[in-house]
């Protein structure tokens, strides 16, 4: 059997502690990969149509009552790191995933 466990992670440090945690408990450099989906420098989500303007008083009423600052100021990077764990039977398939949800736990 050949099967992959897959975690998305926002930041680089957060997915290489979940790296040296499966290789600690005896995978493989081969079986644990990490690649990065985007540049940090990339699209985000957020609001690409209107911008952020909620400084200037000549947007015709809008943001004037904080309202265009809770809708469009807010902007969130998208999970950019994917880890890759490939494993060879359901046993290191559940424990993959028990290492990864302790190691999650432990950094939130």
């Amino acid at each position: 059997m050949s099967d992959f466990v897959l975690r998305m992670y926002d930041t680089l440090p957060h997915a290489e502690l979940a790296r040296d945690a499966l290789l600690a408990a005896g995978y493989g450099t081969e079986q644990v990969q990490i690649e990065a989906m985007n540049s940090e420098a990339g699209p985000v989500q957020g609001n690409f149509t209107v911008g952020d303007r909620s400084d200037r008083s000549d947007h015709s009423g809008i943001g004037d009552s904080g309202d265009y600052g809770e809708s469009f100021r807010t902007v969130r990077q998208g999970a950019i790191i994917k880890l890759t764990v490939a494993v060879e039977s359901d046993a290191r398939h559940a424990q993959a995933m028990d290492i990864l949800d302790r190691v999650d736990a432990s950094a939130s």
